[in-house]
Order: C-alpha cells, then sequence, then structure tokens
C-alpha cells in the first residue's frame, strides 16, 4: 500500500457526512471496515470504497 492508499479520519468523515461514533456504529452493525492503523485512525481507501461501492448500510449480506 502507498500513502494514498490510506484515508484518514477527517477525511472520511467527510465522504460519509458521519462523525466518530456514527462510523463506530456503522464498523459495529453494518460491516464497515475498521482501521488498519489505529493511532492516527487511518482507513484503507479500497476497502471503504467497496463498502460504499457494495451498497453501504443497505448492502446484502
Amino acid at each position: 500500500m502507498t500513502v494514498n492508499d490510506f484515508m484518514e479520519e477527517p477525511e472520511l468523515f467527510t465522504l460519509l457526512g458521519k462523525k466518530k461514533t456514527a462510523v463506530w456504529r456503522l464498523r459495529k452493525d453494518h460491516g464497515f471496515p475498521n482501521p488498519v492503523l489505529t493511532y492516527p485512525s487511518r482507513y484503507s481507501r479500497k476497502a471503504v470504497m467497496k463498502w460504499l461501492e457494495d451498497g453501504g448500510v443497505n448492502r446484502i449480506v
């Protein structure tokens, strides 16, 4: 992975229009990808985009 493969929380919050607690709920209840680095939290851009393309909270499990 290169540096561009990681999405930091502020970028993620802007993309989703959500805040930290809402993202935690998405991870807990809707299969949102866990962060790949924990401090500061960074998410795999590829995993986030795949989750969105698969329907996000409306995806079929």
